[in-house]
């Protein structure tokens, strides 16, 4: 009788071990699937901008040079409100390589686009639906040479010469196969520079300008799990 028992218990715990190990596992964000993901941000941008004007002309009187400088400093607290879309695909377990489109829907402005590459791991809880994640990528801009023309070459200037460090850290919420809610607390530093001058017989100048935004936003959307 007792070999029998432990015969059947010898039996029983690679089964149990297994489906254990079943529903332990991953579940999503698994290595090769896909994941679309739409998403509006609201935030506010914490702008802050350094100007230097450089002029030098010819004085008739003395028939000498003279140099002058002026610097200026600007800020503002920019409202933002973005919509998202990204394409995400798993290349290892939970590590996400993930492009990125925003439009900017600025409210006293004209709209602007960001492209970022984006990194995202997603954790794994056992048993849950509920993957936390973080968030690191980098791109390109538009937002502070079309925005904030009044430092930059001229209005309608919408070359995608500004730099984006994008952060996030956030939750997804899967509440039905396939679908998840996502929650993001997301940050973005943006940075650009610009300088021209200009060069006249008996006058000349130089123009420099640096600008530099910290946008913070929260961020709700859904994710499509492939």
């Amino acid at each position: 009788m007792k070999i029998k028992i432990i015969f059947l218990i010898l039996i029983l715990i690679p089964n149990i071990h297994a489906q254990v190990r079943e529903i332990e596992s991953r579940s999503y964000f698994k290595q090769g699937e896909f994941e679309v993901n739409f998403s509006t941000n609201i935030g506010v941008g914490f702008s802050k901008s350094n100007v230097t004007n450089t002029s030098q002309y010819f004085n008739y009187n003395d028939s000498t040079y003279h140099t002058e400088t002026h610097n200026s400093e600007y800020s503002d607290r920019p409202f933002n409100f973005v919509i998202t879309a990204a394409l995400g695909f798993c290349i290892l377990d939970g590590l996400t390589v993930e492009p990125e489109l925003d439009i900017n829907l600025i409210t006293d402005s004209e709209v602007s686009i960001s492209l970022l590459g984006n990194l995202t791991y997603n954790f794994n809880i056992p048993r849950k639906n509920i993957f936390p994640f973080i968030k690191i990528g980098y791109g390109i801009s538009n937002y502070v040479s079309g925005h904030y023309y009044g430092y930059s070459s001229g209005a309608g200037d919408n070359s995608l010469d500004t730099k984006v460090f994008n952060a996030g850290v956030g939750l997804k919420l899967i509440y039905s196969s396939g679908m998840a809610m996502k929650l993001e607390i997301n940050y973005k530093h943006f940075s650009y520079s610009n300088s021209s001058s200009y060069d006249e017989e008996y006058y000349m100048g130089s123009y420099e300008s640096d600008t530099v935004v910290n946008a913070l936003a929260f961020s709700i959307g859904y994710s499509i799990l492939l």
